[in-house]
């Protein structure tokens, strides 16, 4: 009936048909993407999630950051560090990130909230962050969010995590309403 119509479902490969969206659940996220990431191993639909140093990220205002079509409001990057930095990421996680040269800061809010295998043990957390406009002094809340998804060293053995040579961390960029401060 569809085929009729022009608009059948055939689509070709790695494309979605009209109205499917990219979301995944934070385990689907943690197992299938980022945990393929850091073993060099495929990742899904990998033009669904784009490489970016932290550097680049850490420095630049989120909205220049993405590309807007089609009313996005979600985008996802795989974020990351050479390993001069990891240890200082880690340790950073729960601290403001200042953007460039006051442009801006990312707030955390409240703690990593750790995410479980199926046999209960953590093996992965996940943090949120609030993008802030203005210097710390003077700062403005925006609609600007993030969750980090950080894998943790037990999570696979400490042979495999020293073979990596880059720390990848999973950003998750969300744009919400225009915020109307009070």
């Amino acid at each position: 009936m569809e085929a009729e119509h022009g608009q059948g479902a055939m689509m070709s490969s790695g494309q979605l048909p009209v109205g499917f969206r990219f979301m995944p659940t934070d385990k689907e996220l943690i197992t299938h993407y980022l945990m393929n990431k850091v073993f060099h191993r495929p990742v899904p639909a990998a033009e669904a999630i784009q490489d970016i140093d932290a550097t680049q990220f850490y420095s630049t205002h989120p909205k220049n950051l993405v590309t807007f079509s089609c009313g996005e409001r979600e985008w996802f990057f795989f974020i990351h560090e050479d390993d001069e930095n990891c240890s200082a990421s880690a340790q950073g996680r729960r601290n403001i990130r200042v953007v460039g040269n006051g442009v801006g800061f990312w707030k955390p809010n409240g703690s990593e909230n750790p995410i479980h295998n199926e046999d209960g043990n953590v093996y992965a957390s996940k943090i949120f962050l609030t993008y802030f406009s203005g210097s710390l002094r003077k700062a403005k809340k925006t609609h600007w969010k993030m969750v980090e998804y950080h894998l943790h060293s037990d999570s696979h053995t400490e042979e495999e995590y020293q073979v990596q040579r880059r720390e990848w961390v999973l950003g998750q960029l969300k744009r919400g309403n225009a915020y109307n401060g009070l």
